[in-house]
């Protein structure tokens, strides 16, 4: 009974001397373990410090919708008619700023759009930007700079000059684009080493994305407008000559909408600036999360080297 009733006391105080025995082998080898956390510390430095610089460029839009509601209302009246003449309305559940934002981080976007804009070795093989010159210094593995020219080993079946697949995969890292569902603003940026190129990227994809939109509806309307010229001549039902004319009407508005209009997909209300402070890297917090892993590796090899000389003791006691 006595021994029952002793052995949760013992194994407390046992805990107890465990727990003092680790404190005290910690702060025995405390020199040690602040070495370790030292040289995780100067590395980290060293690597936070060769880190280029990372500026983000940003515009926050709001969705234009091309037609308005008595034109939507309109063109639904008269769907059922445009659909047995062979032509779809859009329907007022569409959103354009969505179809946009999936467009925008497309491979037909970026390879036919935005690529042709820019030059290919500002988006794979800057290495820094150098803030006193304007100057982008290129990656010299990469990119020879003095001759103009990619220098970069590659294996077949890739070539020493990158492919749009290969930088539309570094493009889907430097861009970030989303719409708030509740205020409906949608916020597109892209990061890069200069802030230069980050505010004009923005630029080109706002006005691209609205170009390639706008193209895109004037041609279908135009193809609308023929499509129903040729058709009514042929129609002898007076309202439905009626109905198609006020198809016409409408394409014929579209397309003064999209002639007219500034902003066709986005209203622009905080353009992209030249950003002053960078975004990344937050150099002060590698360091700081260095230095507490290496405060943890010096103490789990301090404690290791403690119990592991102290099951040696003990083995050795119990063999004399």
């Amino acid at each position: 009974m006595n021994n029952l009733s002793n052995g949760p006391l013992n194994n407390n105080l046992e805990d107890e001397i465990n727990l003092g025995e680790l404190l005290y082998a910690l702060w025995k080898n405390k020199f040690y373990i602040g070495a370790i956390t030292s040289i995780f510390a100067l590395i980290s430095i060293v690597y936070a410090l060769m880190l280029p610089n990372i500026y983000m460029s940003k515009a926050i839009m709001l969705s234009v919708e091309s037609s308005s509601g008595g034109m939507s209302s309109m063109m639904g009246q008269y769907s059922g008619i445009a659909g047995l003449a062979g032509i779809t309305l859009p329907s007022e559940s569409t959103s354009r700023s969505q179809e946009a934002i999936a467009r925008i981080q497309s491979f037909e976007f970026f390879s036919n759009h935005f690529l042709p804009l820019i030059k290919l070795e500002n988006l794979l093989a800057v290495k820094k930007w150098n803030q006193a010159s304007n100057i982008l210094v290129y990656d010299k593995s990469k990119f020879n700079s003095t001759l103009g020219q990619w220098v970069q080993k590659a294996r077949p079946p890739q070539s020493i000059i990158p492919s749009s697949q290969v930088a539309y995969e570094t493009y889907k890292q430097i861009i970030s684009i989303g719409e708030n569902k509740k205020t409906s603003f949608v916020t597109l940026s892209v990061e890069h080493e200069s802030p230069f190129i980050a505010q004009q990227w923005v630029e080109i994809i706002i006005n691209k994305i609205d170009d390639v939109m706008r193209d895109e509806d004037k041609r279908k309307a135009m193809k609308s407008v023929n499509y129903l010229n040729s058709l009514t001549p042929t129609i002898n039902y007076e309202e439905i000559k009626k109905a198609l004319s006020s198809l016409q009407q409408e394409q014929m508005k579209k397309l003064m909408m999209v002639e007219a209009s500034e902003n066709y997909i986005f209203k622009i209300l905080e353009p992209p600036i030249v950003p002053e402070m960078k975004s990344t890297p937050l150099r002060s917090l590698i360091v700081i999360i260095a230095s507490l892993l290496g405060m943890m590796f010096g103490s789990l090899i301090t404690l290791a080297l403690h119990y592991s000389k102290k099951s040696s003791e003990h083995n050795e006691s119990n063999s004399q």
